[in-house]
């Protein structure tokens, strides 16, 4: 059923068409039935028709008064009202109204001037019956959630079984950041979950937002599900679920206890977005409930067992925090009489290793290159992170991630192997190989990743300690072997050519090139060269103390300072330069 709110013109327009003989209100639908194009034509029921007085009805949900001979025309047949070419046409569905007086017409009472008693008895009952339209539209929205307000949208929505939320909730702000390289508007709906990583506490958005073409970043409110105290910043770290085009998502600031009750249109709003989100009893229900805990793993249907689901998450291990939450988010979704097997982890994701080469503009800042190598270490992490299971991926979708990086101008896969070495990449299909032919399906993710960027060269740095009683290092003698053998790394690595081993930097290496008050320094290039004699290691210098901080291109720093510490492997055409060297002397003991 649809109501149309009658206005005050139109029915006392009404009431002084039928007190003086006419025809008030003469209903049709429109389109006419059986009628699927122009002209639309409606044969009125009292020919011959001596004049059409109004013609009402809706356009646009709203009342509305069409144009005599321009939106409608009374035919030569004094019978038929014809729509006109380029007219504002009623909303098709409804019905259309129409006032007319027939050629027969003998009206009994004439006077209907302003101010007569015919025209104020008419104007008086017109009013009141305005009126009532008036209320009973209040009473027709008051059922539909778009339009219900107050207290009678909070009987709507109970049928969903949800009432409004009043104060004395946290609320707050939380960023969502693009992913680098992503494209096009990223529409983040209300009731948008964020969550603390260890999952206890719960917010969802309230209202609906979208990022633009170009806008990296958004702030949206977002309201506690429940009644826990207020969290700092940066508490509110995990979207429960992913967002394609989102790479990760935070509150900058603490959230804070608010007294206001939740508005009309956030009820509304988180109704219509409850109905998108309660799919409950199904696999893509489950699915969606692992999914939210952070997990990715293969939900199916065990084969030739009706009513039995395995879930086989891609980890390496399920703590028993997380797996309790798991089983208990599948426990509130699993369908009646359908079984979910305990979560097992029937083999560990495969972890592929990549070592990229990227050409940026060379007429980039230090600051502007290192954000660029962020922004493509972050869109090649967020790609497997959201990469399905069991799908290979793609070697030139990772490629055109990082060409969408402003500032990178080029890029090369130098190499993808296997956690074992094996080769992980199928050049003809562009595709990731499989780690074992026995294997079956399985899950990538990204192990190590390493970029070079021959514009940003890695840094190294010495810090040297002695007691005070010994002899103090020669820092410029340190320094200046360090440049000769940093010169003589970067000349031998700018190739594919040079060996890995020559590529590979001990502790004991950077060691035996420098100068010490107890030992020489070596030529690094001699010792590829040669016979490698035996190197030096921490007891070899003993009481002096060296540390060799090498700060990699994504602002993280690795320190060699033993000889057990794990050697650093240049990438191809990685290039090395020297930060500084510093002296510390020590106190001695006693």
């Amino acid at each position: 059923m649809s109501f149309r709110r009658r206005t005050y013109p139109e029915v006392l327009e009404n009431i002084l068409t039928a007190v003086t003989g006419g025809v008030a209100a003469e209903s049709y639908p429109f389109p006419p039935p059986d009628t699927e194009s122009a002209p639309f034509r409606h044969s009125l029921q009292q020919p011959q028709v001596a004049d059409v007085v109004s013609v009402h009805g809706s356009r646009d949900g709203k009342p509305h008064l069409f144009r005599k001979d321009v939106d409608y025309k009374l035919l030569d047949d004094k019978q038929t009202l014809e729509w006109q070419e380029g007219a504002q046409l009623p909303d098709p569905g409804t019905l259309v109204h129409i006032n007319y007086y027939p050629a027969s017409a003998q009206a009994l009472l004439t006077d209907i001037h302003t101010g007569s008693v015919v025209r104020t008895l008419a104007e008086s009952v017109g009013l009141e019956i305005a009126r009532l339209y008036a209320e009973l539209e209040a009473v027709y929205q008051s059922g539909f959630i778009d339009t219900a307000t107050g207290r009678s949208l909070e009987n709507v929505v109970a049928l969903l079984g949800i009432s409004r939320i009043q104060g004395g909730r946290a609320t707050g702000k939380v960023e969502l950041r693009r992913s680098p390289g992503s494209r096009g508007t990223i529409n983040i709906p209300s009731g948008t979950r964020v969550m603390t990583v260890d999952g206890n506490v719960e917010y969802e958005t309230t209202e609906s937002v979208h990022l633009d073409e170009g806008q990296n970043s958004i702030r949206v409110v977002v309201r506690d599900l429940e009644v826990n105290d207020p969290l700092p910043a940066d508490s509110l770290t995990v979207l429960a679920v992913p967002i394609a085009g989102i790479a990760g998502v935070n509150n900058p600031a603490p959230t804070a206890l608010t007294t206001q009750d939740e508005t009309d249109r956030e009820l509304c709003t988180r109704a219509k977005n409850f109905l998108h989100g309660s799919e409950r009893a199904t696999l893509g229900a489950i699915k969606e409930a692992v999914a939210r805990q952070g997990i990715t793993a293969d939900v199916e249907e065990v084969a030739n067992t009706p009513g039995r689901i395995r879930i086989i998450p891609h980890a390496e291990s399920l703590p028993p925090e997380l797996q309790q939450r798991l089983l208990t988010a599948i426990e509130e979704t699993r369908p009646a009489g359908v079984l979910v097997e305990r979560p097992i982890i029937a083999k560990p994701p495969a972890k592929v290793n990549l070592e990229l080469r990227i050409t940026t503009q060379s007429n980039m800042l230090e600051q502007d290159l290192r954000a660029a190598q962020r922004a493509v270490h972050d869109s090649i992490e967020d790609y497997f992170a959201r990469l399905p299971a069991k799908e290979p991926g793609s070697i030139n979708r990772i490629i055109g991630l990082v060409l969408g990086v402003a500032g990178v101008e080029d890029v090369r896969v130098v190499s993808a192997t296997w956690e074992d070495g094996t080769d992980a990449l199928d050049p003809e299909k562009g595709e990731f190989t499989t780690p074992d032919p026995n294997m079956g399906d399985f899950h990538i993710v990204l192990g190590e990743l390493h970029i070079a960027d021959p514009n940003l060269p890695t840094r190294l740095d010495v810090v040297i300690t002695y007691p005070d009683t010994e002899s103090p290092p020669d820092a410029p003698a340190i320094q200046a072997s360090l440049t000769n053998t940093l010169t003589y790394l970067n000349e031998m690595n700018a190739s594919e050519e040079a060996k890995a081993a020559r590529r590979e930097l001990s502790y004991g290496k950077f060691l035996h090139s420098i100068p010490l008050p107890n030992k020489t320094g070596e030529s690094l290039e001699a010792y590829d060269a040669g016979t490698p004699p035996e190197l030096p290691d921490e007891t070899t210098i003993a009481p002096y103390q060296v540390h060799f901080v090498i700060t990699l291109e994504t602002g993280l720093s690795r320190i060699l300072s033993r000889a057990t510490d794990d050697a650093y492997q240049l990438t191809p055409f990685e290039r090395m330069s020297l930060g500084g060297v510093e002296v510390h002397p020590e106190a001695a003991d006693g």
